[in-house]
């Protein structure tokens, strides 16, 4: 009687919390946009069971920490249905993330700390959440909708957001604004580059991360791009050992400098400052490894 008395009561508890989740979710989206008017209850999304309504994505959002996901369809007679889908990604880095998974090509439209407007969709972030806006049928009336709900919801979360620190440390000189990825783990890190196999990088949860594409003048038929990549660790030994294992099986024959023909092709290389490891993949020449990491380390405080 007792267990089941507590059970009831744990049972209970997961029920209010999940539900003053939603409550609280649902309080940052407009109750009516342009005449479009919520249609049935919300969907309430966790890390678990957030397949549910993204099928084949949900581990990108896992992988940066997803709290919560508020799904609302807006209908208006006549007219294409509206997908909004709130993203609780828990801090503003991971909403960074969130954001900045996908290559980022589109018209920034000023909604958020950062927005995209492509083929009538929406997406930004601000603060904690990253949101998806998305017309079934593209049409003139359903982009003023999107945009006027985005601008709604923009305006309903109170704080701005910082984006992640080692973002600052990207030099902007060449800098691909589209190709910014940030991660955690492997698992997001693969997704845009294939660095190697198994624990090379000693990623996990407790690491953070960003790679970046480049593109620089060179001479005619030297030109290329190349990845800049850069890891923070909980310490500075599991960096050291990161970047062993980094050199190891992409450098050849590295020389005092961490530089060397990369085994894929192109030049790579590697640098420590404390905890954190700048590496260059993919450059088409020892000077582009050379420069990036150098203007990485000048930016970085010298304690790093």
């Amino acid at each position: 009687m007792v267990l089941r008395r507590f059970l009831g009561i744990f049972l209970a508890s997961l029920a209010s919390a999940a539900s003053a989740g939603q409550a609280d979710l649902a309080s940052l989206l407009p109750a009516e946009v342009l005449g479009w008017r919520p249609e049935g209850a919300d969907g309430l999304y966790t890390a678990e069971s957030l397949y549910d309504l993204i099928d084949g994505g949900a581990e990108v959002y896992r992988s940066l920490n997803v709290r919560e996901v508020l799904s609302r369809r807006y209908v208006r007679e006549g007219a294409p249905d509206l997908l909004v889908d709130l993203f609780d990604m828990g801090s503003s880095q991971d909403a960074y993330g969130a954001f900045h998974h996908d290559m980022r090509e589109g018209v920034d439209i000023g909604v958020g700390r950062e927005s995209e407007e492509q083929g009538g969709n929406l997406a930004f972030w601000k603060d904690r959440f990253f949101v998806s806006l998305v017309p079934l049928r593209a049409t003139d009336e359903a982009r003023q909708a999107v945009l006027a709900a985005g601008k709604a919801i923009a305006a309903a979360i109170p704080n701005e957001g910082e984006k992640p620190e080692l973002v600052s440390l990207l030099p902007p000189g060449g800098l691909v604004a589209g190709q910014i990825h940030y991660f955690h783990d492997g698992l997001l890190l693969g997704r845009h580059h294939v660095i190697g196999q198994g624990d090379l990088l000693k990623l996990g949860r407790d690491t953070e991360g960003v790679i970046a594409r480049y593109r620089r003048p060179a001479p005619p038929g030297e030109g290329g791009t190349s990845a800049l990549l850069l890891i923070r660790y909980p310490s500075a030994q599991r960096a050291a050992e990161a970047s062993e294992g980094f050199a190891r099986l992409h450098v050849i024959a590295a020389d005092g400098e961490g530089i060397g023909e990369a085994r894929s092709g192109g030049w790579a290389g590697s640098r420590l400052r404390g905890n954190l490891l700048v590496c260059v993949v993919d450059a088409p020449s020892r000077a582009d490894v050379t420069a990036l990491m150098a203007e990485v380390l000048a930016r970085t405080p010298a304690q790093r």
